[in-house]
């Protein structure tokens, strides 16, 4: 194999790495939003229907 099929194998499995941490780090905040909306609908909900 030659120097350049090995970077670019080198290259790829690291683009690939990072590009799986950043999609974990872009789910862990989806999740804190979607939580954070999540507890204030059920805020206002209780509050407009009563705490059911």
């Amino acid at each position: 194999m030659s120097k350049k099929h090995l970077l670019i194998l080198i290259s790829s499995l690291f683009f690939t790495t990072s590009c799986a941490t950043v999609s974990e780090k872009a789910n862990d905040a989806y999740d804190t939003v979607a939580g954070a909306v999540s507890s204030g609908y059920n805020k206002v909900k209780d509050t407009v229907t009563g705490d059911d």
